[in-house]
């Protein structure tokens, strides 16, 4: 574990619990695995679970992008690192990448921001971070954040996932993840193999709750990429994603 300044390390192995059917790190516990590396670098400076639940507050992600150049796979040993950017008033950056052997796998790229239990709204960053703090790390390279369009009237319906107990989190609301997961539950399990998803950019608009339903829908872009968006019943996305 490296506990200074603005990154931390972490080593792991890839456990049958974290794998796909080709005993391959999957990609849903790919994020999760960034969001519980997450949780402890962030628990370091007291703005873990229980440091933020004493501010009444709790963490959001609004995008997430993950480049992918090899999933590992089971019982691999990795080295999971995460670290920071400098934040603004109303959100902060963090990073992660995930190495075997010296070797980068995967790295992402993410937007989050700090919401009140009380009043259900963003909050400003000032005073999260310590001041003596040093961010020296840039950003991974080729992880720009792009447009997706939100409206997906005319898509097509790929499946309708109700969202039950097992998806809420302490916010209150669905998993970031567990989107992913219901997402890539529409698809079986040769489709998503020959999707070869390398590239994955996640959006979050909107918070949904238990017993909600979403309509995946799905458009297929001139290059191929998939757009896919968890519709709910007022016709809005609450969720966006790209896969390529």
């Amino acid at each position: 574990m490296n506990s200074v300044g603005c990154r931390y390390t972490r080593e792991l192995i890839i456990l049958p619990s974290m794998c796909d059917s080709n005993s391959c790190l999957s990609i849903p516990a790919a994020f999760d695995m960034f969001q519980d590396t997450a949780t402890l670098h962030a628990d370091h400076f007291d703005i873990g679970p229980a440091g933020m639940n004493r501010r009444n507050y709790f963490w959001i992600i609004s995008k997430t992008v993950m480049h992918i150049d090899r999933r590992p796979v089971m019982m691999d040993n990795v080295q999971a690192r995460t670290w920071i950017q400098p934040a603004d008033r109303a959100k902060c950056e963090r990073d992660f990448a995930l190495y075997s052997d010296g070797r980068e796998l995967l790295h992402v790229r993410s937007i989050w921001a700090v919401v009140s239990h009380d009043t259900g709204r963003i909050v400003p960053m000032a005073g999260l971070y310590p001041d003596d703090i040093v961010f020296d790390e840039p950003a991974p390279a080729g992880t720009e954040f792009t447009k997706i369009g939100r409206d997906f009237a005319d898509a097509e319906s790929i499946g309708i996932y109700t969202i039950r107990s097992v998806d809420i989190d302490l916010g209150g609301h669905m998993n970031n993840v567990n989107y992913i997961r219901a997402m890539l539950g529409c698809f079986d399990s040769g489709q998503i193999e020959s999707m070869d998803i390398h590239d994955i950019e996640v959006q979050y608009i909107s918070q949904s709750y238990e017993g909600e339903a979403l309509d995946f829908r799905i458009r297929i872009m001139p290059d191929g990429t998939r757009e896919i968006g968890a519709v709910k019943k007022d016709g809005k996305a609450a969720f966006i994603a790209r896969l390529s």
